[in-house]
């Protein structure tokens, strides 16, 4: 077998980085939003096709988002029933829809409906699968009447597999403010988890007012000392629904901000 010369030997590897570097650039002309040359895509035909079917699922996301935020809108500003129905609306897109974001966006939107059916919904939600629609359905929650809202809220930040889902009950118990607020952020004072410990002495201290910073034990004593049941946890004023997605609306005119304006109340129709 001959063996290969010095400049033959030299001459492969320059052949091969020469094929080397023609892929690559191959692959940014025809790399459609991938390659540093996304423009070119336009003249690739899987490439518009590719272009095509994002821009299809970004309509249907914002169609679907509008038909949700429609939806709400005219139920708490109508009858008790015009609310449940709207919360079961949004229930079947939790529980059904494939697309993450409708889901989220639903269970969002649910916190703005003050009724049975909305409840249901958010109860449910915070046992989905996915820790994101949980944590949503936390926020939900935190909009809605305190007797309803913090017993479950309690039972996720006791018993909730996952650390972030935990530490968002915390965060949101500590939105409502009173004795039976208190109670219900203070069973994870003694949690391993330093983290969690902490956010719970930040509920306890925007709930209280008391300045007693990350003193686990002062806060302990604080607890043991607030036993009166006479004051009734209220929950602070929170920005719409609309202000959270305001953001990621393309366009959205003050005619079609939603921004409901309506006393709730809480009762069966």
């Amino acid at each position: 077998m001959p063996i290969k010369t010095a400049s033959q030997t030299k001459n492969i590897v320059v052949t091969y980085a020469l094929l080397a570097a023609s892929l690559g650039l191959c692959v940014s002309f025809t790399g459609c939003a991938e390659g540093k040359l996304w423009r070119t895509g336009q003249y690739v035909p899987w490439a518009q096709n590719k272009w095509i079917e994002e821009e299809k699922i970004a309509d249907t996301l914002f169609v679907k988002k509008r038909e949700m935020r429609e939806k709400v809108e005219y139920a708490i500003n109508g009858t008790q029933q015009d609310q449940q129905s709207a919360a079961k609306f949004l229930a079947e897109i939790v529980r059904r829809d494939s697309i993450l974001l409708h889901r989220i966006y639903a269970v969002k939107l649910l916190g703005q409906l003050d009724c049975p059916a909305s409840l249901k919904a958010l109860q449910e939600a915070t046992e989905d699968s996915n820790s994101e629609i949980r944590i949503a359905a936390i926020g939900s929650l935190e909009q809605l009447p305190a007797d309803s809202s913090l017993p479950r809220l309690q039972e996720i930040l006791m018993d909730d597999s996952n650390t972030d889902v935990r530490l968002a009950a915390a965060r949101s118990i500590g939105e409502f403010s009173g004795e039976q607020a208190i109670t219900a952020v203070a069973v994870a004072l003694d949690d391993q988890d330093p983290a969690l410990q902490r956010r719970v002495m930040q509920s306890l201290e925007k709930i209280s007012g008391e300045p007693l910073g990350t003193d686990r034990v002062a806060w302990e004593q604080y607890v043991k000392a607030t036993t009166s049941d006479s004051i009734a946890p209220t929950r602070r004023p929170k920005s719409t629904i609309d202000d959270y997605f305001e953001s990621d609306i393309p366009n959205r005119s003050a005619d079609n901000s939603f921004q409901p304006k309506v006393e709730k109340s809480w009762q069966t129709p």
